[in-house]
């Protein structure tokens, strides 16, 4: 380089706007964003802005059992720092406690009332404890202290229009207590009446939870369901649904329902976890009063098509159909939707591997047949020409196409093994040369596993190009918190 010339500068990102470091900050997990922030100060004045904080997930850890005496509970130093500096700006609001709630938490929840004072939340999740099933009669009560600050969160609700409860201790001795039953705290609270959208005891479709929990009956779901008549948005477990829900949801004076899911939570030898009977009346006048409504129904455990059909009954609105990894997807099943909602159905998903190869030539007809399907998730076994076949259907209208990687192959593979005896050793190959049979099987073999991944990698590069972005198959089932 010449006397005088001076080489490329790095470029100076000291003028760029707040708000793209505080987008470039988002996505970047906590603990990395903190190290970033203390690089200077503008970067330390994007890590404090509110935007970054209007979502968060508060974890604790109970006890491992609801009996005994051995403490374990932990309360996280961190999650208490960020509750301290940043509650304020909370308005997406996720707690999460693991285990048993027999231990007193101590200041936690004293941070718990100061958010409730404090913040202006819009959305509020709760998974409070492990999901209260019969077996846990005989333990510990849950200790108050932990409880009665979720309850007052909701008491003092002033702008929440989303209220999610995963779980919640269900023991009818904290029900019978006002200061720890929440239901009845989301009703007393007058400002509560505006809520929007209300999820009880529903799982995201890709986890597994409780079969046999303690529910609210269906009188009292009921019950609260018509304390919120402005609810758009609303899920519930199939045992806490009847025909009278549905007719309170189809009254008068409420607002339209936009979306109904139902956890379809069915044990054949438990009457208490039957599939309720509604006739298609009831589903004709509910869809008449929520005009537009969808229903979207997730199957959590095998349940027979014909206990299936006490709520497929042909007028229920089925846009979306889930089933999870242990339902038992099957043949009939996927036959009776394709029939019953082909012209409705927008979405369809199964997260069981499953066992049966025929049973994707029902999810092509399914497919072909349904017009509107734009959301599709298949993790059973599917060819590479079903694949492609599949995204060809809608292209680059499809939000979302996912298929599991370990569940697809290659078809028409040659059977290696069959075609030597079991008393050949040694074959004479097409070249004139003599190899062994054992030696000749693991070469064909390999160079079989070789084209398999050649047509895999062409099915991938032909569904991006359908797709029209860079499509992968999954390579493991999403887990969701």
């Amino acid at each position: 380089m010449a006397d005088g010339e001076s080489g490329p500068c790095d470029p100076d990102f000291s003028d760029l706007p707040t708000m793209i470091w505080v987008n470039t900050l988002s996505r970047l997990d906590l603990k990395t964003r903190y190290k970033v922030s203390i690089t200077c100060s503008k970067l330390n004045a994007a890590f404090h802005h509110p935007t970054l904080w209007s979502r968060m997930t508060l974890y604790l850890i109970g006890n491992m059992t609801n009996y005994g005496w051995v403490k374990q509970s932990v309360v996280p130093a961190r999650n208490m720092q960020l509750v301290k500096h940043f509650g304020k700006y909370f308005q997406n609001l996720t707690i999460v406690i693991s285990g048993y709630l027999d231990d007193d938490f101590g200041n936690w929840n004293n941070l718990i009332a100061e958010v409730a004072n404090k913040c202006r939340l819009e959305s509020l999740k709760l998974r409070v404890g492990t999901a209260t099933s019969v077996s846990h009669y005989e333990g510990k009560r849950s200790c108050s202290r932990n409880l009665i600050p979720l309850v007052n969160f909701i008491k003092n609700a002033f702008r929440l229009k989303k209220l999610h409860i995963v779980s919640w201790p269900m023991y009818p001795r904290n029900l019978e207590n006002i200061d720890e039953n929440i239901f009845e705290a989301a009703m007393l609270n007058p400002k509560l009446k505006e809520l929007e959208e209300l999820s009880l005891f529903c799982e995201d479709a890709s986890d597994w939870t409780e079969r046999q929990p303690i529910l609210l009956q269906p009188a009292d779901t009921t019950n609260l369901v018509h304390h919120f008549c402005n609810l758009r948005h609303l899920a519930l477990r199939s045992p806490m649904v009847d025909q009278g829900l549905l007719k309170a949801l189809s009254s008068r004076g409420r607002q339209s329902l936009q979306r109904l899911h139902i956890l379809v939570n069915y044990i054949s030898d438990d009457e208490a976890f039957q599939i309720p009977e509604i006739p298609d009346k009831v589903w004709e006048e509910f869809s008449l009063r929520n005009v537009g409504v969808q229903v979207a129904l997730t199957i959590l455990s095998k349940a027979p098509l014909l206990e299936l059909c006490n709520l497929l009954k042909p007028a229920c609105p089925v846009h979306f159909l889930t089933f999870m990894e242990y339902s038992g997807c099957d043949e009939a099943t996927v036959q009776y939707i394709t029939d019953k909602y082909k012209h409705t159905l927008t979405g369809f998903e199964s997260h069981g591997k499953g066992g049966y190869v025929e049973l994707e030539r029902e999810i092509v007809t399914l497919v072909e047949n349904s017009p509107n399907i734009r959301n599709f998730l298949y993790f059973g076994k599917i060819s590479c020409s079903n694949v492609e076949r599949l995204a060809e259907l809608r292209s680059s209208s499809w939000t979302n196409f996912q298929v599991l990687r370990s569940s697809v192959y290659v078809e028409d593979e040659d059977n290696i093994e069959g075609r030597f005896s079991e008393d050949e050793v040694v074959v004479k190959t097409a070249d004139g040369t003599y190899v062994m049979v054992s030696v000749l099987k693991k070469q064909l073999r390999e160079q079989q596993e070789l084209n398999a991944e050649n047509r895999k990698l062409e099915m991938v590069s032909r569904v991006s190009d359908l797709l029209g972005y860079k499509w992968t198959p999954s390579l493991k089932k999403p887990k969701f918190s």
